[in-house]
Formats: C-alpha cells, structure tokens, sequence
C-alpha cells in the first residue's frame, strides 16, 4: 500500500475474525487496526432514546 508508510499483511487482512485486529506488518511504521461497529443498533438505540423523550 505504501500510503503513510502502511504496510498490510495480507494473511491478517483477509482474516474473518470477530474482533479488534491488527491488519499491518510487524514491521510497518503505523499500526493498522480493524474495530468492528453496529452502526445500526446504535442508530436503534439513539433513535429509541429521542423517541421516548418528552
């Protein structure tokens, strides 16, 4: 990739795993991370509370 100086690892960026993961090289300058969100439910929960405020 080469951007900023990014280096991915391939194997850890195809990787399906279900939580916060390191997806850069050992040796990258920076420290890529993948962090899983619901932006849905949390759409659901701040409409919830708009909702029920009165």
């Amino acid at each position: 990739m080469g951007f900023a100086g990014v280096h991915l690892d391939a194997e850890r960026n195809a990787a399906r795993d279900h939580g916060i993961r390191v997806i850069s090289t050992d040796d990258s300058p920076v420290t890529v991370l993948v962090v899983p969100t619901n932006e849905e439910l949390e759409i659901a929960r701040q409409t919830l509370t708009v909702a029920t405020v009165r």
